[in-house]
């Protein structure tokens, strides 16, 4: 009796634990372009990266873009340009992001 008693004030002092979860919003930087505050261009070339971005200056992935990883070039005015590569097929995102320096 005590121990079915413990189990149910166990399991209602978990409810209002349970009731005040929320759903966490989920992102997709590939869905809804542009809505940031960056605009998305074309990329120049589906085959190769332009000169014109500089330097490599890092790459990072996501692991809910498996394959996918952001190749961050900066330009010589510093502004920094994303480039999105596909590591498995060697595919090239047709859409790029620049993001100016001020």
């Amino acid at each position: 009796m005590v121990r079915r008693s413990i189990i149910l004030l166990s399991l209602l002092s978990l409810l209002p634990i349970v009731g005040a979860c929320q759903r966490l919003q989920t992102v997709r930087p590939f869905e809804g372009r542009g809505r940031g505050g960056l605009a998305m261009e074309s990329a120049p070339f589906r085959d190769a990266i332009p000169a014109e971005y500089g330097d490599l200056v890092g790459i990072t992935s996501r692991p809910d873009y498996p394959g996918w990883t952001q190749a961050w070039f900066m330009k010589a005015d510093k502004s920094i340009v994303v480039v999105w590569v596909n590591s498995l097929t060697g595919d090239i995102f047709d859409k790029v992001v620049t993001i100016p320096r001020r």
